[in-house]
């Protein structure tokens, strides 16, 4: 019997140590993608901020554990919503006029995800920034449709005016509300051949940082 207990203390001493090295190595490996996480965000912010390879641009890293773990201890969701909102806005080239329905489609998709990260985010400098994207892609759609352009020029007003209410320093908001209404004022006038005036969008990269849940 008291060679049975022995041994049976034994192994469970076994077991322990064991445990205690597979928790160690998951420690080190979840220390391991930590570091993978925010090597590739800032890796990905210079890329994209850079305004290049746009199609390229991306934050999700190779890491050792399920990528799910290392992104909810970092809480770094809100942060790749985010970012995936802006780059999906730069995607859909908002500088090109509407030739085909594929660029419909492509434009509706990008204002759709913007609304949608832009309701969701609870970060106030990320959400203003997401309306001004949103507000651009409206004067964008008054300028394709002039049986609606009023209707699109007045909901772009409401998303740069929501922009200012949420982070009332954010320059490009006050710029692109004041242009908004000067064009509604002038029943859509404001450019060579009475179009509407083009608003001005920020650069690709920018506010592509951010201060929110994650780093």
């Amino acid at each position: 019997m008291r060679a049975f207990l022995h041994e049976r203390r034994s192994a469970l001493a076994a077991a322990a140590v064991l445990l205690l090295l597979v928790a160690s190595l998951g420690l080190l490996a979840l220390a391991a993608d930590v570091l993978e996480w925010e090597s590739e965000v800032d890796r990905g912010d210079a890329v994209f901020g850079a305004g290049a390879a746009l199609d390229g641009a991306g934050w999700e890293p190779e890491t050792i554990l399920p990528a799910g773990a290392s992104r909810a201890l970092l809480a770094v969701g809100d942060d790749l919503e985010y970012r995936s909102a802006v780059r999906r806005f730069w995607l859909s080239r908002p500088r090109q006029p509407i030739r085909e329905f594929e660029d419909v489609t492509r434009r509706t998709g990008a204002e759709r995800q913007v609304a949608r990260v832009g309701e969701a985010d609870e970060n106030p400098g990320r959400r203003a920034r997401l309306s001004v994207l949103r507000g651009a892609l409206l004067l964008e759609e008054a300028r394709n449709s002039p049986v609606q352009r009023d209707v699109f020029v007045r909901r772009a007003i409401e998303q740069f005016t929501r922009a200012v209410t949420l982070d009332p320093d954010n320059q490009e908001a006050l710029y692109n509300l004041e242009l908004a209404l000067r064009v509604l004022r002038s029943g859509g006038s404001g450019g060579e051949g009475g179009s509407t005036s083009r608003s001005p969008l920020p650069a690709p990269g920018a506010g592509s940082a951010t201060s929110g849940g994650g780093f």
